[in-house]
């Protein structure tokens, strides 16, 4: 779940849906509350949760131990996604900037193949004949979320701007500068770090002509705020497929539109993304880059923890309160709607899960935006039939886990 948390288009909540704990978890979350916290302080919610640490399943069957069980198991859950955001944080984004379209292979498998999974999760009487109450919700919840995530990124409050590229020699051939490739980048911090460095990108792709010793190139900052409101010659490091070695670069001007977001807004940004990641086939990360604070939220944390900068700990501190908020009000929603309309809710999470697909389909291109447009591939090679591997490797992978799942539910 930490892992899938960690990328953009994938959701936590699928992953728990797969390995059968989908409703045990949402269960644990929406038990948070004045209840638990007054349970926390007698004794005996100590001894039983003790008890459950040395033998699963012992706390007992009464409110102390229905509290002390669902502590363990967000303790433990807990633990497993830290862990898992930590190790994915530091190696899935350079593997989705160097393989995007076979990553996205492997989730669009992952995906695809859990859609059956909320499915099997109806009632058996009526799996044989779908209601059809369930299956109108499932398509018009496939058909909202299809919408959803197609919705283009919100830009307004990113700083802009222009680079100039400088070649130690002629460009033997052109060279291509893209949206999604091409990096531009701060060295506040050694320039290694894009999370912890301001960057830009080009506004659209574009081709260096040949014979060229120098280009200049209109940018856009990739996070909202006034970060990205630099002077001239702060972006210092270029970095991208194709370019040439030795190339060098700089802003010949000052870089102007950054506007940082408000505090309302970061609120309602956590209170959605938490909402999201729980929620199969949606990703709050996904979200957030809708919303056009992924960046922004990810550099003001990396601010906040490495720079120790008082006005980042504002923006994490706000955000992450909307984050609480929203996973204590929406888990108990959740909660609510499956022990009352259990199939019913099944059948959204299926629909959700299905019109998500749009956002993981492995081929794309830059549109006259500047945004990626889903594609077709123009030719079958070699990265098309890796990332058809990985796209049946990953629904394989899912087959595997769900089977898992149902056996540990059954033990």
């Amino acid at each position: 779940m930490g892992i899938a948390d960690v990328i953009p288009g994938v959701s936590g909540g699928t992953l728990a849906l797969i390995l059968g704990i989908y409703s045990r978890f949402i269960g644990a979350i929406s038990s948070i509350g004045p209840a638990l916290l007054k349970t926390i302080f007698g004794r005996e919610f100590w001894r039983r949760l003790v008890r459950g640490l040395k033998s699963p399943g012992e706390e007992g069957d009464d409110v102390i131990g229905a509290h002390a069980s669902n502590v363990l198991f967000l303790g433990f859950l807990g633990l497993g996604i830290v862990g898992a955001v930590l190790i994915g944080a530091r190696f899935i984004p350079d593997l989705l900037d160097r393989y995007p379209a076979q990553m996205k292979g492997l989730f669009l498998g992952l995906v695809a193949a859990s859609v059956v999974i909320p499915y099997r999760a109806m009632d058996r009487t009526r799996r044989s004949s779908a209601h059809p109450i369930h299956v109108g919700l499932t398509v018009v919840f496939a058909v909202a979320t299809f919408f959803i995530v197609g919705l283009p990124l919100n830009q307004t409050g990113n700083a802009t701007g222009s680079v100039t590229l400088s070649f130690a020699k002629p460009t033997e051939a052109p060279v291509r500068l893209t949206v999604q490739g091409t990096l531009f980048m701060t060295s506040t911090h050694g320039g290694e770090n894009q999370k912890r460095e301001v960057v830009f990108a080009p506004n659209v792709d574009v081709d260096v002509p040949a014979g060229s010793t120098s280009f200049t190139t209109g940018v856009r900052a990739r996070m909202m705020g006034a970060g990205g409101n630099l002077p001239a010659a702060s972006v210092v490091v270029a970095r991208g497929d194709g370019l040439p070695e030795g190339a060098t670069v700089s802003n010949p001007a000052e870089t102007t539109g950054g506007v940082n977001p408000s505090l309302l807004f970061l609120f309602i940004a956590g209170f959605i993304a938490i909402s999201a990641m729980v929620l199969p086939g949606i990703s709050g990360s996904f979200l957030l880059l809708v919303m056009g604070l992924y960046h922004f939220v990810t550099y003001s944390t990396r601010a906040a923890v490495y720079d120790r900068d008082s006005q980042a700990f504002l923006w994490v501190g706000v955000f992450t309160f909307g984050m609480i908020c929203g996973i204590l009000l929406f888990s108990r929603l959740l909660h609510w709607l499956l022990k009352r309309h259990h199939d019913a809710t099944m059948a959204v999470l299926a629909g959700i899960m299905v019109g998500s697909l749009r956002k993981l389909w492995p081929f794309s291109q830059t549109g006259t935006d500047g945004l990626p447009e889903n594609v077709l591939p123009g030719a079958f090679d070699s990265t098309v039939l890796v990332t058809a591997c990985l796209c049946l490797g990953g629904a394989l992978i899912v087959t595997l886990l769900e089977r898992a799942g149902r056996r540990a539910s059954a033990a």
